[in-house]
């Protein structure tokens, strides 16, 4: 077969693609879906009166602001990630933006350790872990089968930006409906929870998103 005739069957098969969305539109339409996801389930699992009265603090709040903008960094670097050409460099926001959240609990659980304040194994935050797992299993999926829909050029960073997106909301629920006042149980149980996540995702990517994947769903 020369060259003409693979042109010819080129132009005779070919099939008219609709463009994806800007990545920016698809990370708020999987932001707006799962916000009302852990709303509900926020409702679901703890009082209205209880419900304000565990955001009431300060200091509270501003460690869920941090886990919320972590995850909208982390959703929409994931679904820039799949677009070709994308820069590298909004890879760094979910980075930074985790380090600020995490961060954020480190004096704490150092003031907590030197005066022996807390018990850093108690078995009461498994529930907390549960929350997490499974609350951000869903949209997890929901999002990974977005993603299918771009080129998965970088698989592991990707699948593990569409775990730590969905898992960072999680643990608001988790702390909106459980509240700890040590911020060490919080960075052990919750930090590691999410981070394990993430490393099972990552190891898991290049499996799950793949080039095959992409052609069974366009």
């Amino acid at each position: 077969m020369n060259t003409n005739d693979v042109l010819e069957r080129l132009a005779r098969d070919v099939e008219p693609v609709t463009p994806l969305p800007r990545p920016w539109f698809r990370a708020a339409t999987w932001l707006l879906g799962t916000v009302m996801y852990f709303g509900v389930m926020a409702l679901m699992m703890t009082p209205s009166t209880d419900l304000v009265a565990n955001a009431a603090g300060r200091s509270f709040l501003l460690l869920q602001v941090a886990a919320i903008v972590a995850s909208v960094a982390a959703a929409g670097a994931a679904f820039v990630s799949v677009v070709p050409g994308s820069s590298p460099r909004v890879l760094a926001w979910p980075v930074a933006t985790v380090g600020v959240w995490l961060g954020s609990l480190v004096p704490g659980t150092i003031r907590e350790w030197s005066s022996g304040a807390v018990s850093f194994a108690s078995q009461t935050e498994w529930p907390c872990v549960a929350m997490i797992v499974l609350g951000s299993l869903l949209p997890s999926l929901g999002m990974t089968r977005m993603l299918r829909h771009g080129a998965p050029l970088t698989p592991r960073t990707t699948l593990a930006l569409a775990v730590l997106a969905p898992a960072g909301l999680a643990n608001v629920v988790a702390c909106v409906s459980h509240p700890h006042a040590s911020r060490g149980v919080m960075l052990i149980w919750h930090g590691s929870t999410v981070l394990v996540l993430v490393a099972v995702a990552a190891g898991l990517g290049a499996s799950i998103l793949t080039w095959k994947s992409l052609r069974r769903v366009g």
